[in-house]
């Protein structure tokens, strides 16, 4: 395998043991078709399930996958965090792995790297239950209200973007639902487009409102402190004798 990749898809994942064949077997197909070298990290985060044995066997049948392992269960943001790390790819694709975000997507997200630095997935016709879409919408108006994000739907895990914005972006635990607010702080160009969103057939959600609410509002708090903090910028000119 070549040592950089232009593609690297990062899926961070939890007890997610029935989707992981189909899952990659969409993925291999969407990325072959992309004409370019390209790798797929599985981040397992402490999986109960079989779901390692799986990737295990995905891992054997397939040179261009990797997988990483946890050794206790550390949340998404760390899971991302840890593939963000590992990616070689020139272009980074994030998705969960709970098939409820379509992989034929992704190539029209990547088209739009080239106007913008980070292309997100908007989830249209939600399949999610009714209390999981309250809260996604009251989510994004609390941060458009507090911070001026304008990001539609900022939970969205579907999201392809360059290189040099994960080197730039880091990650807080519990950070990865305000990246697109990330991103923008540090300059990046980022665009929303709308995809499909497909209701769960395999496995259990980790959704939960009653651990998300008080986090999600310390969290906001949070990137609003940051946000006020940032430092911004720009040089128009600078002189300096020595350098000649």
């Amino acid at each position: 395998m070549d040592s950089v990749q232009k593609f690297s898809v990062v899926l961070p994942l939890h007890n997610e043991e029935e989707n992981l064949k189909e899952l990659h077997s969409r993925l291999k197909a969407v990325l072959e078709g992309l004409g370019g070298p390209y790798e797929i990290i599985f981040v397992d985060d402490a999986s109960t399930d079989r779901g390692f044995e799986t990737l295990r066997d995905i891992n054997a049948n397939n040179p261009f996958v990797r997988v990483i392992r946890f050794k206790k269960n550390c949340g998404e943001s760390a899971a991302l965090a840890a593939g963000f790390n590992a990616a070689r790819g020139e272009i980074i694709i994030t998705m969960d792995a709970d098939l409820q975000s379509e992989p034929r997507d992704i190539p029209k997200l990547i088209e739009k790297l080239n106007d913008y630095d980070v292309a997100w997935g908007r989830r249209v016709k939600r399949q999610d239950d009714p209390i999981r879409n309250m809260f996604s919408w009251g989510g994004n108006l609390a941060r458009r209200l507090l911070i001026g994000d304008a990001a539609m739907d900022a939970g969205s895990p579907l999201r392809v973007m360059k290189r040099a914005v994960v080197k730039k972006v880091n990650l807080f635990k519990g950070l990865h639902r305000f990246y697109p607010t990330l991103c923008r702080m540090e300059g990046f160009r980022v665009i929303e487009i709308p995809i499909a969103h497909y209701p769960r057939t395999h496995g259990q959600s980790k959704y939960n409102i009653r651990n998300r609410l008080f986090k999600y509002a310390v969290d906001l708090l949070a990137v609003k402190w940051m946000h006020s903090r940032h430092i911004d910028y720009e040089i128009i000119e600078e002189l300096d004798e020595r350098a000649s």
